[in-house]
This record gives structure tokens, sequence and C-alpha cells, in this order.
């Protein structure tokens, strides 16, 4: 079995870090060394119109870019302090949006309302030992090329019709998926039984895709009032 894995991620995607936390368990159980890169879905989106974005929300599509700003700063301080800082990063910053109180009021737009808010990053920086002063990359649209190569390579890798998370095996040429779309983190043995089956399908030969279009909205606690709906929203 694979014992190296990179999981590309977006820190405004509810899927992906409901699947991250997963991967956290895991790795606290089997020996995996696990590599974090960003994943902007502003970027990988691009095809879906601006006003297909707002349909969903009037905040979908600042949400976007409140998740490409986190993960400029994550590349700023990866370029300064190296990959290592890249998976305490996610874990701050998705923390600052899926730690968050559930807001009042019904259906999903006053959690997307939450999710497009802006944040102060440099407490999160600052707690890791980093330079508060790398939030400032935030505004930094210098670094999107480095940030659209990741898409690109993650194409590559899996396709065009893909989403966040991608979890890619064995990298560089191993096989990677996008998923396993999840609502709730597994732990203990139900953590491991998933990772089983999803490294089994990874590498199955001609293994190409298992869906259900139907989505259970992941529970956190800024989604506590919506979880366990259904939704297509990814």
């Amino acid at each position: 079995m694979s014992d190296e894995l990179e999981f590309f991620f977006d820190p405004i995607c509810p899927f992906c870090w409901v699947t991250s936390r997963w991967v956290v368990e895991v790795g606290r159980q089997r020996e995996i060394a696990v590599s974090w890169r960003p994943l902007p879905l502003a970027i990988l989106n691009e095809g879906i119109s601006y006003e297909e974005r707002r349909q969903v929300s009037e905040a979908y599509p600042e949400s976007h870019q409140r998740g490409l700003e986190m993960l400029r700063v994550i590349d700023a301080a990866v370029e300064k302090h190296g990959p290592e800082v890249a998976g305490d990063l996610y874990t701050g910053f998705g923390e600052l949006v899926w730690e968050t109180p559930a807001p009042d009021g019904e259906g999903f737009d006053p959690v997307m309302q939450v999710m497009a808010r802006r944040r102060d990053l440099r407490p999160v920086l600052e707690r890791f030992g980093l330079d508060p002063a790398l939030a400032d990359a935030a505004s930094d649209t210098s670094r999107d090329p480095g940030l659209r190569k990741n898409v690109d390579e993650v194409r590559a890798r899996c396709g065009d019709d893909v989403g966040t998370p991608i979890l890619s095996f064995t990298p560089p040429d191993g096989p990677a998926l996008f998923g396993p779309v999840i609502d709730t983190v597994p732990f203990g043995d139900d953590a491991l039984r998933l990772w089983d089956a999803t490294y089994t399908l990874a590498t199955w030969p001609g293994f190409a895709e298992l869906k259900r279009g139907l989505r259970s909205f992941p529970d956190t606690p800024l989604t506590a009032r919506i979880a366990h709906g259904e939704t297509t929203v990814r």
C-alpha cells in the first residue's frame, strides 16, 4: 500500500475540509506521508460562469475568492519556509471558516455569507510561528500563475470534471481521484475501512468512476443547521 499521498485542497470547500480531517485521522493510525497542495476552486471552476455561481448564492463567487486569498498566503509561506507548513496553515485557515458557529437563518445562503467573509489571517500565521506579514500575500495576484500550475497538474492526473479534494497516491505517477466526498469525519476503525476501500478503488486497473449525484451537506459547526441535507454544491 502507498505510504505517500498528495492532497490537493481549497480551505473554502466544506467537502474538502471533512475529507482532509479524515486523512489526518488515518495519519494518526498509519504511517502516511501527506503533502498538502493548494488547488484554488476560483481557478478550477472558471468554466462555471459568474451568473451560474450566483444562482447558488450571491456570495458563492466571493467565497471562492476567499479560498484563493488563503491559498496565496499558503503559497507565500511555502516559498519562504518550505512545503511542510502547508498542512498546518490549511488546518488553521480551515478552522477559521468551519469552526465558526452556525449562523441564524434557514437554508444555504446564510452559511455562504459566512464563508465569503474576509478574515484576519495573521493570528493563524503567528500560531504556527510564521511572519504575520505573509498575510499581505492574500492580494498578490502574481502568485496565481503558480497556483494555476497545480490546477493543470491535477487535470493531467485525473481529468477535467473534478473538484476538491484530490487524492493523488504515489505521486506524481500513481492514481489520483476526486474525493471521497463524505459528510462526516470517520474515526478509528471506520477511518481505516474507508481508507482501504478508497485505496483499493484508486489502484484497481482501469477504475474510473463511482458516483452518486445527490450529496449530503458536510457536518461542521458552521454548517450544523444544514448538515446532512441534500446539495449539489461543490
